[in-house]
């Protein structure tokens, strides 16, 4: 079916976008409203949108190791459809979900309950920083998934205007380790932070990371807030909108931080192809170490986008699971 718009609405196959025989908690057809402040889920090209490409294979692998999460939380939903692919695949029953924008939250419990089968699911909303809009509000959570964005924006940007859900404010006033501020990784980490006091013990905080800094690097994020940390899935994507994304990681780089790691779309086809997701988190370290000659900083990519060529990045799953306190 692919991708209608008519103004702000879409509609979606989620059995070709999520790659699913069949629907069963679902509407085998999503129709879905967006706001001036969401981007669109890419359905034209599953392989550039984080949705399709790195959180449905993430919930998939905990699904085939029998981990459902009938409490489930998402951090930045945008169109909501990381809550309705957690519904269908880990049987979420009560979801908390956040985003920063009221208009963006408002459409995305529409597309929840507008796209359910059945009205069998607690939505608990709050809009604001990270999980802060839903402390207090849940308790015993098995699954937390968060995409946060990884680019400080500039000083100039405003958070409120248009779409800014790839860039954060630099400044935080949280204490946190060097490496996760000189990495852009600082927010995954203040997720984990607030996460732990929410989830059950052995429940699990599912953190996508564009792996544009090494993997090593990222591992450290688990044991930092204090989780036991592994690579679940790892994988590539299309650089979506490069010219800001690219250009974003390009002046921090120049101001010090990174180096940030992309590759040539052609390399990243060749090295994932046949693996699934599931089986390159197993020997992500070695795959990352045979990636490394045709790494790209961020200015040398920036330099290729300007030519119109595709630039592309790995991606893993974060797998940090909460231990008992005893255990620390």
């Amino acid at each position: 079916m692919g991708i209608q718009i008519d103004q702000a609405e879409m509609v979606v196959s989620p059995t070709e976008f999520f790659q699913l025989e069949e629907t069963v908690r679902i509407r085998s057809s999503l129709a879905l409203t967006l706001s001036d402040h969401s981007y669109l889920p890419k359905a034209d090209e599953p392989r550039a949108d984080w949705v399709a490409s790195v959180a449905v294979p993430a919930f998939k692998t905990i699904a085939q190791m029998g981990v459902h999460a009938p409490r489930f939380c998402t951090i930045g939903t945008g169109a909501g459809l990381d809550v309705l692919a957690a519904v269908e695949i880990l049987q979420a029953r009560t979801v908390g979900f956040t985003d920063l924008h009221e208009d963006v939250l408002a459409h995305a419990r529409k597309n929840i309950e507008n796209n359910l089968l059945h009205q069998d699911v607690e939505l608990i909303g709050g809009t604001g920083d990270i999980l802060a809009p839903l402390a207090g509000k849940l308790s015993q959570v098995d699954v937390v998934y968060e995409n946060l964005p990884n680019i400080p924006m500039a000083g100039s940007g405003d958070l409120d205007e248009g779409q800014t859900s790839s860039t954060f404010i630099a400044k935080r006033s949280e204490e946190m380790p060097g490496f996760a501020e000189k990495n852009l990784v600082a927010l995954h980490y203040l997720a984990l932070q607030q996460a732990h006091p929410m989830l059950r013990v052995g429940g699990r905080v599912l953190s996508s990371i564009g792996a544009r800094v090494p993997l090593s690097e990222i591992l450290a994020l688990s044991g930092a807030a204090g989780y036991n940390g592994s690579i679940l899935t790892y994988t590539w994507k299309v650089q979506s909108e490069p010219h800001e994304v690219v250009g974003g990681y390009a002046q921090w780089e120049r101001e010090g931080l990174g180096p940030f790691h992309f590759y040539p779309v052609s390399v990243l086809q060749e090295a994932f192809k046949g693996i699934s997701a599931a089986a390159a988190g197993a020997q992500a370290l070695q795959m990352e170490k045979e990636l490394s000659p045709y790494e790209m900083s961020a200015v040398d990519a920036l330099a290729l986008v300007e030519k119109g060529e595709k630039v592309g990045h790995t991606v893993a799953i974060l797998d940090s699971v909460k231990i008992p306190d005893s255990a620390l």
